[in-house]
């Protein structure tokens, strides 16, 4: 295993001891904690211990764009099965108590004529937020098919477009 040393004087530097190679703090960073100052950053605001900043903006935006031209490559499979899991809540800033739930997603479209993908945002109905459906159950299918037609009627009078996957799903809580 390598030790790393701060070079005294230097911006952000390091050197290993053991090679003698000089890398820089970005570089040490994805060496020693396995992954990129961004995603470090990226991480903070997904656990609630930083608010969102330029970074994360754009650390999200590359995780898109890449999603994306992977789809349009075809090495993506956007099944709509995924992993057993409880969905995040998002509260809206009422001074009362939340009644009702809505499901918001964000979800890949393909354009069948031009083969484009891109990300689309729906919502569904809203619904008593004490009768919640349970992640993949007939009743949540019901509700993502819901938010995926309306995301697909931003596209207004082009029909080509088709929902292939999902990004991202939330709860919206009124």
């Amino acid at each position: 295993m390598s030790e790393y040393v701060r070079i005294p004087g230097s911006a952000r530097r390091y050197k290993n001891v053991d090679t003698g190679e000089e890398i820089s703090r970005r570089e040490y960073i994805k060496r020693t904690v396995k992954f990129t100052p961004e995603h470090k950053a990226y991480q903070r605001v997904k656990e609630g211990k930083a608010k969102p900043g330029v970074t994360f903006r754009k650390y999200e935006q590359a995780q898109r764009n890449k999603a994306i031209k992977k789809a349009e490559k075809g090495q993506i499979d956007f099944g709509f099965e995924g992993v057993d899991h409880e969905l995040e809540s998002r509260q809206m800033p009422t001074k009362r108590d939340y009644k009702v739930s809505q499901l918001a997603g964000s979800y890949y479209c393909r354009n069948n004529k031009t083969g484009r993908v891109t990300i689309s945002n729906g919502f569904s109905t809203a619904i008593d937020s004490d009768k919640k459906p349970v992640f993949n159950s007939i009743e949540f299918l019901i509700l993502r098919e819901q938010a995926a037609n309306h995301a697909l009627a931003k596209f207004e009078e082009d029909y080509n477009w088709k929902v292939i996957g999902v990004y991202e799903e939330v709860w919206i809580d009124w």
